[in-house]
């Protein structure tokens, strides 16, 4: 019984790992769509390569203590595996709400408060289970989540700063075409890769919790591999909205202010994934391009817009742990 259970938390993980790809796509590539530097359909191809790239080579560095350090004690999702499966739906239908409205939300925010609903609600029951939040890891990750937006803009103002004057000493336009096209595309690839080793990580860190009872062999690759195919299958089926709000719906994007919010972005997220820190690719993103548009003023940004996404970012923890804690509550009552 208790395989089938976690069965099912497994593919409770698979769906929040197609919501990542769906509503984050936008993050890797909407700003080279927007640019008008790729089209769709070859910016979610390379969004296929890359993202399981990163998930094979650096997945674990988040997986771990996503699955391990938020919430502890007697490894509770591995005996409860129906709660971990009930905190990832919770995560995963808030996501696709937003999702289909176009805002590109934070899919970290809704695991992370999720699992803190789940703690919450195991932390009440605790005959059942011993489990509680680690508060201490909590707040640091929480850290984190408020330095990405400011650290992936700074990145971006300085990576725009610095490329602006060469780029216009390059006269010849075919030349500078492709310039503008490589950089773009091997940006968008970098913020794709470290997707894979960020986001894949976080989505799949409840499940490595839930199998570390199963002794399944190279349960880490195999999972970041499942975390990947789920990312790159919510790219090719339900993305083009969030990536049009992000190529197009915040501020008009040219080449060098795209290249310079994906490059900022991914450096963003590559840095803090080195630190084990589940971070948002979309605060980044949305910071790295807000960084950029500050060069030329606020004018150029679309400021109901970008309103509406933060408003969506500070009701993701929320909702996604009142849905977690409520549930948990029911499965450990009945």
């Amino acid at each position: 019984m208790i395989e089938l259970v976690a069965l099912a938390a497994l593919i409770a993980s698979f769906y929040v790992a197609w919501n990542i790809g769906s509503n984050n796509t936008g993050n890797a590539m909407g700003t080279a769509v927007g640019a008008n530097v790729l089209s769709y359909r070859r910016a979610i191809t390379l969004m296929v390569i890359f993202i399981p790239l990163g998930a094979a080579l650096e997945g674990y560095k988040v997986m771990k203590p996503v699955g391990t350090q938020i919430i502890i004690g007697n490894n509770p999702f591995s005996v409860l595996p129906q709660v971990a499966a009930a905190a990832m739906v919770s995560a995963g239908i808030w996501v696709t709400i937003q999702t289909k409205r176009g805002y590109p939300v934070s899919v970290h925010q809704a695991i992370i408060g999720a699992l803190v609903g789940a703690g919450l609600a195991m932390g009440m029951f605790p005959k059942v289970v011993t489990a509680q939040v680690n508060w201490l890891r909590l707040v640091k990750i929480v850290g984190a989540w408020a330095l990405t937006p400011f650290t992936a803009a700074f990145f971006a103002f300085l990576i725009y700063r610095i490329f602006e004057v060469p780029i216009r000493r390059v006269k010849a336009p075919e030349k500078l075409n492709l310039i503008f096209g490589l950089s773009v595309v091997m940006s968008g690839c970098y913020v794709a890769y470290t997707m894979g080793a960020n986001d894949v990580g976080t989505a799949m860190g409840a499940a490595y919790a839930v199998s570390s009872g199963l002794n399944i062999a190279n349960i880490v690759e195999k999972l970041a591999l499942l975390g990947a195919i789920g990312v790159a299958i919510g790219s090719l089926t339900y993305s083009r909205r969030t990536l049009e709000t992000v190529g197009s719906g915040i501020m008009p994007l040219g080449p060098l202010t795209a290249f310079a919010a994906q490059l900022g972005a991914a450096l963003t997220v590559h840095m803090f994934t080195q630190f084990g820190f589940p971070v948002s690719t979309t605060e980044a993103i949305i910071g790295g391009i807000t960084g950029v548009g500050l060069i030329g003023g606020m004018a150029g940004i679309g400021r109901r817009k970008l309103r509406d996404i933060v408003m969506a970012w500070i009701s993701t923890p929320t909702v996604s742990l009142i849905l977690t804690f409520s549930l948990t509550s029911l499965i450990l009552l009945v």
